[in-house]
């Protein structure tokens, strides 16, 4: 059930002057999420209305609310009444991806450690998703590889429809954490990897190996065969790995 815009005085405090007013703006803010006295799609008061509650000016307001927004922990909507206004997300954003990619540019994360993790998380998925999948996700994953199939001289989108692919194992898993988790990764992996060291010539037979061990992948997790998905989902990363090494 959604929180009402009417009067949400009670939630908050006024902000002492001498500390850094956006900064704890956004911690009342998060604390009062994590609290749970506000939850996913509850709105907002406006900027204005949280002013006067906070007692700071609407800069600062405004500049909480921003970074909140850049971390997809709120959705800021212009308009007239439900239409507009400020709500708490209630849908997963790409903020760890985009940091993910951040972080491995600037060289806090080394490739080959994030190929590692990626791998594991991917085995364990694969390994969750045998036993736990329903045939209406194994039938998902049959039509993401039929286009997949129809993409492959398309790397731009091959590519894309890869990483819906890798997630929809991951969340047959039961585990929407690690699918998101595992998508942030698979995301980062592409822009710093495959983008970067696979030529055009390299392009169709990897294309072509993948497709022959996703499908595998699939037949495994059909079968219900843990130790078989695991092992195929390693083979599939490790054409990258190969790749990588030749060029």
């Amino acid at each position: 059930m959604t929180r009402p815009a009417g009067d949400d005085a009670e939630l908050f405090e006024p902000v002492e002057k001498q500390q850094r007013l956006f900064e704890t703006v956004l911690g009342q803010l998060e604390k009062l999420i994590q609290d749970g006295r506000l939850t996913a799609g509850d709105r907002l008061p406006s900027e204005r209305a949280l002013s006067e509650m906070l007692h700071v000016s609407r800069p600062s307001v405004r500049e909480a609310l921003r970074v909140l927004d850049a971390m997809d922990i709120i959705t800021v909507r212009t308009g007239v009444g439900s239409a507009g206004g400020t709500k708490i997300s209630d849908k997963l954003g790409p903020t760890i991806s985009r940091l993910m990619r951040l972080y491995m540019a600037l060289g806090h994360f080394d490739l080959d450690d994030v190929l590692k993790t990626r791998r594991l998380l991917e085995e364990e998925a694969a390994r969750e998703a045998a036993t736990e999948r329903t045939e209406e996700q194994l039938e998902g994953m049959d039509k993401l590889l039929a286009e997949m199939d129809g993409a492959v001289h398309d790397r731009e989108r091959y590519l894309a429809l890869d990483g819906k692919f890798h997630v929809a194992v991951a969340l047959a898993s039961g585990n929407p954490l690690l699918a998101h988790l595992m998508g942030s990764m698979r995301d980062a992996v592409t822009e710093n990897l495959v983008k970067a060291h696979i030529d055009d010539q390299q392009w169709p037979t990897l294309a072509a190996n993948a497709q022959q061990t996703h499908r595998s992948l699939v037949d495994a997790l059909r079968a219900g065969d843990a130790l078989a998905a695991a092992q195929y989902v390693g083979q599939h990363a490790g054409f990258y790995d190969d790749s990588r090494a030749r060029a």
